[in-house]
């Protein structure tokens, strides 16, 4: 199965490409703010990509909001961490 990818791939925009509006408005980069962090590479089917990429195709239009797929996986696995806590107690393994 082919994905389309949601961002345009091609190189870097040259100097002549850049305009003097598009060089102020720019984003911060580098790590974000908060609690200290790493990048985790995860390889994931074509499949699964897809249908993250349907849902935050979705989540857009429903929210008027931008999301990405490094903000929706981290909040999956806070979520699916957190109702897995109680398994971690001791005295709960079976």
């Amino acid at each position: 199965m082919t994905v389309k990818p949601r961002r345009p791939v091609g190189g870097l925009r040259g100097p002549e490409q850049l305009s003097e509006e598009n060089t102020s408005a720019k984003r911060p980069v580098g790590r974000p703010q908060g609690a200290p962090s790493t990048i985790v590479n995860v390889r994931l089917p074509l499949t699964r990509v897809a249908q993250l990429d349907r849902y935050l195709d979705r989540l857009e239009r429903q929210t008027g909001l931008k999301a990405n797929r490094g903000m929706i996986v981290r909040r999956a696995l806070e979520c699916f961490l957190a109702s897995h806590v109680a398994q971690d107690t001791p005295g709960s393994e079976g």
